[in-house]
């Protein structure tokens, strides 16, 4: 017995990956808080997805196919806005992306039928949806920027994170040496401009039972000293009521998966950013597998 063996146990995977294609739903929930005087402001979306999985050498290939989308806010303000991302949620309603053994994206492999879709969109559907003709420029602009670099604003997308966990490398057993971190990941901050977190997801809890694996991992902020003396502490210099130590960025995913395939059974995800108590955006996430009832 080596004596990596020994300390860590024999590399076996606590996941096997077999296809599959199973249907879900996805609650996802924007919460704004604008200050003290202000009321939360509150974003809600339900997707109806179809996610497809299989297995190639070392490669993992899945599918993601958006079949239904709604959405509602009492905010009259985020109405429009909310409508328009839903319309934009409808230009590509199918991604097919290719992982690598542990789970991390590599690339898209639809990009020419993406592109395909959003010029057809944007000369059909573009003025009914954005009338303002500054508005069709600046949203054709931004769209297809993000289309040039889909690969990397896939990677910084919170509901591809959740939907396309990179834990396929979890070894049993762990143990009190064990530790367990995805790659680098990043993502803009929604309230402070020119910030980008760089984080990795830890995990910080593993239970099986049976045929399921529960996990959980909590985000680990890699640049937090960096943020606070370049941007952060800056904010907090004329402000009496609040400090620096009320900052808090976290992301938190939870997991049950079939061992035996690498489905996910259920999941959720909270990302929170505030800089206090009346001035946060949180996000809550929500995925089930589709009942029948549904």
């Amino acid at each position: 017995m080596s004596i990596s063996n020994f300390f860590f146990g024999e590399n076996i995977p606590l996941l096997q990956l077999e296809k599959f294609s199973q249907e879900y739903t996805l609650n996802v929930e924007n919460t704004f808080l604008m200050g003290k005087e202000n009321p939360p402001i509150s974003l809600k979306t339900s997707s109806e997805l179809l996610i497809g999985q299989q297995k190639e050498s070392d490669f993992v290939y899945n599918t993601i196919n958006l079949l239904k989308i709604t959405g509602d806010t009492e905010d009259h303000v985020m109405k429009p806005f909310l409508l328009q991302s839903l319309a934009l949620a409808d230009i590509s309603r199918n991604i097919h992306i290719k992982r690598n053994a542990n789970g991390k994206i590599l690339s898209v492999e639809n990009k020419d039928e993406l592109w395909k879709s959003w010029k057809e969109w944007k000369e059909h559907k573009l003025a009914t949806v954005f009338p303002e003709e500054k508005d069709q420029v600046k949203l054709a602009a931004d769209y297809e920027k993000g289309l040039k670099s889909f690969e990397g604003e896939l990677k910084r997308n919170l509901q591809y994170i959740l939907l396309l966990p990179e834990v396929y490398s979890l070894i049993f057993p762990p143990n009190e040496y064990y530790s367990f971190l995805s790659s680098p990941l990043s993502i803009r901050s929604r309230l402070i401009q020119r910030v980008e977190y760089s984080y990795q997801l830890k995990l910080v809890k593993l239970e099986e039972e049976k045929n399921t694996l529960f996990v959980e991992f909590h985000a680990v902020l890699n640049n937090r000293e960096e943020l606070i003396k370049s941007h952060i502490k800056k904010l907090y210099e004329n402000e009496k009521e609040f400090s620096v130590d009320q900052f808090e960025f976290s992301v938190k995913t939870k997991y049950n998966f079939e061992k035996s395939t690498g489905k996910i059974m259920d999941a959720e995800l909270h990302f929170a950013e505030k800089m206090h108590e009346h001035l946060a955006y949180i996000i809550d996430m929500d995925l089930k597998i589709k009942s029948v009832e549904d």
